[in-house]
């Protein structure tokens, strides 16, 4: 299911016109990073830390004018991003992120390595969908 799941959001996001990513590899998104890998049409770089890529897409978008996605694991490392969040709100440059979840029945349970992530960009984030 969850492969199934990742090839339909980086369709999503080919359809839309992004072909290039940050990928910050862990456990929850490995379906999410290998999809990408597997286009070789699309150009990715992998990161091993998540603030750095979220800022070289940040660079990505702002010179080639179009979106770029970082795709990292769950809790904080998908915290790390709101600093390039913001930035790309207040400059308008259009910046994706892609982020892995713990189970939902985890959410609110204090288990280890989750954290609150629903609206976790708030107003930086123009769209949130939690899948």
């Amino acid at each position: 299911m969850n492969e199934k799941l990742a090839q339909r959001v980086i369709q999503a996001l080919i359809d839309t016109g992004v072909n290039e990513y940050c990928i910050c590899g862990g456990s929850r998104n490995s379906h999410l990073c290998v999809t990408v890998v597997d286009q070789p049409f699309l150009k990715y770089y992998n990161w091993p830390e998540e603030r750095s890529a979220s800022f070289f897409a940040l660079g990505r978008a702002k010179e080639s004018k179009k979106p770029v996605a970082v795709i990292v694991t769950s809790g904080t490392a998908a915290g790390e991003l709101l600093a390039a969040a913001m930035e790309a709100h207040y400059t308008g440059v259009p910046l994706i992120y892609v982020t892995a979840d713990r189970p939902r029945r985890y959410r609110h349970s204090g288990a280890p390595q989750s954290a609150e992530m629903v609206e976790m960009f708030g107003m930086y984030a123009h769209h949130f969908q939690d899948i």
